[in-house]
Parts: structure tokens; sequence; C-alpha cells
């Protein structure tokens, strides 16, 4: 596992390094979870939908680009946009768009944070595993996926401004979580393992750009992996067509 707690190492792998995070955020003032035992309480991962990977996802991929949420707005149409948000946040932002019930939760969310100026982002810590299996949304419906936490950091710039946007988060997206002080994502896996090949990975397979896509030519099927993951075998990801295009999806 990797740990990754500046700002400079992220940017510099974001391209190959696995930061793997998670969605489900417990307001203040509610329950806290132990974070030695949340993985094994099932409370939280039950309460997912399978909207809230993708939301998970947004997160993961936001601090990745070290991207603030709170420069995202929504547009006349109701959609969710970012000024210049990069590849790895756009590409998230096209399929939430494109879910009613996520976009709405994202709408809810960045009510919430309306005005907030930007928060400084750092790294994420190791990754844990969580939810053993939680409904996730797919091209074709719903399937099932695991999940795996890992802590957020910021630099210390507007603090306040940050709790504020993991909290609203937290409100629409069980797996944003807030154990303890820590604030845990839970993102699905990105499609990559370091395990031998078996039957349920592949040593074949393609990698996604960061927005999500196949290469071009790629059949449907495929064995593939996201723009940030390390792994070398692929696992649980597979190109599918979704609007015309051929994205890297859970299977």
């Amino acid at each position: 596992m990797k740990y990754l707690n500046r700002l400079g190492f992220v940017c510099a792998l974001s391209a190959f390094g696995a930061l793997l995070v998670g969605c489900g955020a417990t307001p203040e003032g509610t329950e806290q979870f132990d974070s030695s035992t949340e993985a094994l309480n099932p409370g939280q991962c039950n309460r997912a939908e399978p909207k809230d990977v993708l939301i998970a996802s947004l997160l993961k991929n936001s601090w990745i680009a070290g991207y603030p949420l709170t420069r995202l707005t929504v547009d006349v149409a109701g959609n969710v946009v970012g000024a210049a948000a990069p590849d790895l946040v756009q590409g998230d932002l096209e399929i939430i768009n494109s879910v009613p019930e996520a976009r709405a939760s994202v709408v809810a969310a960045l009510a919430d944070i309306a005005g907030l100026p930007d928060y400084g982002i750092a790294g994420m810590g190791p990754e844990m595993p969580s939810c053993a299996a939680v409904p996730a949304w797919t091209p074709s419906g719903v399937t099932t996926t695991s999940t795996t936490e890992s802590e957020f950091f910021t630099d210390g710039v507007n603090d306040a401004s940050w709790r504020k946007t993991h909290m609203a988060f937290g409100k629409q997206c069980p797996l944003v979580k807030r154990l303890g002080n820590l604030d845990i994502v839970d993102p699905p896996g990105d499609g990559s393992t370091n395990e031998p090949v078996s039957t349920t990975v592949s040593a074949t397979g393609v990698r996604a750009n960061a927005l999500q896509l196949c290469p071009a030519g790629t059949s449907v099927g495929t064995y593939c992996k996201l723009y940030s993951s390390y792994g070398l075998n692929y696992s649980g990801r597979s190109c599918q067509l979704y609007y015309g295009r051929l994205i890297c999806a859970l299977n």
C-alpha cells in the first residue's frame, strides 16, 4: 500500500498512483465509529445505494487532481460543472450528470457549501479494506463491489471549508464518513490488483484515460483499469458502452 501525505506526491503519481477512497460520511453530532472496527461494522455499508460509488469516486479523483469541490457549480440545465476541471474530475461529472440520483445528491451537497473558499489538499493515507459488497452503478444497471477506505489530509488552508464540504457530501453518501477525527472516503476498486493471475483476475487488459474511456478500438468486455491504478493484473472492471462511448466501468 502507498502512503502519500504531500500534494506533490499526489500530483506526481496521479497517472499511476493507487489512491482509493470511499463514500459515507457521518455528520457531526451523530454516532462515531472506531476506525479499527468500522470495516467490520455493516452499518455504513448497508446504507449505500448504487449512486454512492460515483460520489465516492468523485471525491477520490478530486483529491488526486488537487481540485477542491468548492469550485463545482450547477448550470442552468441542472448539471454539475466545474471551472477548469481536470479530466479526472470531468470524467466523473459526465457520468454523474447522466445518473439522476447521483446528480441530485451532488447538487444537494453543493447547495450546502455554496460560497465557501477553496480548501488546501495534501494527500491520502494507506488503503484499508472497508465494505465487502455494496450495490454499485454500472452502465447496464446495478452490480456489487468492494470499497477501500483512506484518510484525507489537508494542508491546513481553509480547513473549515473542507470540513463543511466533507460533511455536505457525507450527508448524501454513506461512503464518505467521519471516524473520530479522521476524514474518510471509500471508493470502489480501480480495476487493478497485484494478486497472481487466477480465475478472478486477468494478466491482460487496457488502461483507461483520465476521462475513464477505454482506448479506441478496444473490444467491449475487455478487462480495464482506471488511469490512476497501479496493480499488475486486471480485476473488477471492463470496457462497456454507455451513451456511445466505451467507458471503464465496474462489472
